[in-house]
């Protein structure tokens, strides 16, 4: 590993990846810019909007401030997810960032902010059209919908400059759960949801019968990868968290995607879903994998989730839907929890283990609370009453607050150790990340425990190498009781860092093997010794190394920040959901939008100006 390898986030060629995205939106802007229609529309401003909205809505069939958002949301979205999943491996494999803007970092703030513009776009086709929307605030006209994705995009824009004020007094945690990238993660995983609403106030069967069954499938499909994203480090191998986060957050992505899917369109939706989940995800891991040479992101399967949805709502298909919720979450989070474990062991990472059994009525708590949100959800999006009585899904909603906060304690075991190292190859010229002189070196490494049985039952013990261009999972096998060793040598030197991580339940703890000199941060290096004696800590001190004690208050602000945010986008998303379904009545549209008027766009456009 070069120190220019490690110091360089990005090459010219990756900057493609930016151009390309961007071409890819002003050139189909521009097709429907050349194929529309201005009328009588005049002006550097009017005219090119009713251009391009006339030709929304031949195309689509959907009125334009439907057809509009979506599309630019659509498109935010893609860029946001590639840019999130590049920038997530990059840490793994390489490290803290050297600059701001990156190619990943870019992506994502490009797809957040492309969030808001697709709210913008939206807003101003409806206040243009003079659309008949629930909500307005003064002369515009505001689709439930846009308004949501407007506040998910300003609330993940927030994140960025709170992110900085955090790393600047706490230093680099590199992890996903902070407070600050959460703010701006929620906001894109929780965009599709706010799109299927703003399709939903489109009308009944609004669009061409091609872009219904596309979009349809699309923002459905869109969902669950969504609600999926919060896994990813579990997904990547180096969760920082109990185990049992992992099936939790599975149960919960799937008991509101899959499930509201089937509800809203029908027999097979579920199924559907899940092989555009497996699709998408497999892109995006060969694209960041082999495409851009960082580690592979891994999924779950959710194909058998999907399979005992079917089954549970086909079984209970001449019962109310409250019925229908109870079979599909009791369904999920049993059988459908077997399949995962099952996968889990084929193609995990962390391959769930027995020690999770006393945990996993948490995971059958949020199915079942997950699935009465989706069966309302997908009700409503079919133009019905949601069909839950509104104290149960309080009710639901507060379980999954509660089901997603078992799993939250980490904790320390007090476990000392007798560490061996010895080298299994020659020693190789390299540089740590500041191009001092770090020979990379593979060792075995055995370890006695005490007391001997701390690693029976683990969730997993194993060997973490990670940030020295690549990432890896070493198993720890026990070769008498109490006593492991290395399933393979372990990389050391260079900018490797290696450690052995116990996780059991609720207790992460780990012991450094092998870690770089860090000038930045003033941080000896560890070198691999032929015995040493050491005790584990909390792991969070070796896998977050950067981190550093710093003044109270911005800690406030930003988890301050994710709570207020995660309550304004969760309670404006459902009273767009509670708006659309009272303009259902029994089973009418589920909202008042503006006929489709090809030919009187331009004219909208020029009576607003």
């Amino acid at each position: 590993m070069t120190a220019a390898a490690v110091a360089s986030h990005t090459s010219a060629v990756e900057w493609l990846w930016v151009i390309g995205l961007f071409a890819l939106l002003l050139g189909v802007t521009g097709w429907l810019f050349l194929t529309g229609s201005a009328g009588t529309s005049r002006g550097l401003l009017r005219a090119p909007v009713a251009r391009v909205g006339s030709s929304l809505e031949r195309v689509t069939g959907l009125p334009a401030w439907c057809a509009g958002g979506i599309a630019v949301a659509m498109w935010a979205q893609l860029v946001a997810v590639l840019g999130f999943f590049w920038d997530v491996a990059w840490h793994i494999d390489l490290g803290r960032d050297t600059e701001l803007f990156t190619v990943p970092h870019t992506l994502i703030l490009v797809g957040l902010l492309g969030l808001g513009v697709a709210a913008l776009v939206s807003i101003l086709y409806a206040t243009v059209q003079r659309a008949d929307t629930a909500w307005r605030l003064g002369p515009l006209r505001l689709p439930r919908g846009a308004f949501a994705l407007g506040l998910l995009s300003a609330g993940a824009g927030l994140g960025f400059p709170l992110d900085d004020l955090w790393h600047a007094n706490y230093g680099v945690d590199v992890t996903m759960w902070g407070p600050t990238h959460l703010m701006m993660i929620g906001g894109a995983s929780l965009s599709p949801i706010a799109l299927w609403l703003l399709y939903t106030e489109a009308g009944r069967d609004a669009g061409r019968p091609w872009v219904r069954h596309h979009l349809r499938r699309s923002l459905a499909a869109a969902t669950v990868i969504g609600l999926s994203t919060f896994q990813l480090e579990f997904d990547y191998g180096v969760p920082q968290w109990q185990a049992l986060y992992q099936p939790v957050l599975i149960m919960l992505a799937t008991s509101i995607g899959l499930v509201a899917a089937r509800v809203a369109f029908g027999r097979g939706w579920a199924l559907l879903m899940s092989v555009n989940f497996l699709t998408s995800r497999a892109v995006l891991a060969l694209i960041v994998g082999p495409g851009l040479g960082q580690v592979v992101p891994r999924f779950p399967l959710y194909l058998g989730v999907a399979l005992v949805v079917e089954a549970a709502a086909h079984l209970v298909r001449r019962r109310g839907p409250v019925a229908t919720a109870l079979a599909c979450g009791v369904a999920v989070g049993t059988v459908g929890l077997a399949t995962e474990w099952g996968f889990s062991h084929l193609w995990g990472r962390h391959p769930w283990q027995l020690s999770l059994l006393p945990g996993l009525w948490d995971a059958l708590l949020i199915a079942v609370a997950g699935a009465l949100i989706g069966v309302a959800m997908g009700r409503v999006v079919s133009h019905r009453r949601a069909g839950v009585p509104r104290p149960l899904l309080v009710l639901a909603f507060a379980a999954v607050a509660a089901a997603l906060i078992v799993p939250l304690p980490r904790n320390t075991a007090p476990v000392t150790a007798v560490m061996r190292t010895t080298p299994a190859g020659p020693a190789v010229a390299a540089v740590n990340r500041d191009g001092i002189a770090s020979p990379y070196r593979l060792y075995d490494v055995d370890i006695t425990l005490t007391p001997r049985d701390a690693a029976e039952g683990a969730d997993w013990f194993e060997a973490m190498s990670w940030q020295g261009g690549g990432a890896r999972n070493t198993p720890l096998v026990e070769v008498r009781p109490g006593e492991y060793r290395t399933a393979q040598p372990v990389p050391t030197g260079a900018t490797w860092k290696t450690l052995l991580w116990l996780a059991k339940r609720d207790v992460m703890m780990s012991v450094a093997v092998s870690f770089p000199l860090d000038l930045e941060y003033g941080q000896a290096p560890v070198t691999p010794q032929p015995v040493s004696h050491v005790a584990f800590v909390a792991s969070s001190q070796w896998l977050m190394r950067e981190t550093h004690g710093g003044a109270v208050w911005p800690m406030v602000l930003a988890y301050g920040g994710l709570l207020s945010v995660a309550l304004v986008w969760i309670g404006v998303l459902v009273a767009g959901f509670v708006s659309v379904e009272r303009g259902a009545g029994a089973g009418g549209a589920g909202a008042r939008p503006a006929p489709v008027r090809r030919r009187q766009v331009p004219v909208a456009v020029q009576t607003a100006g």
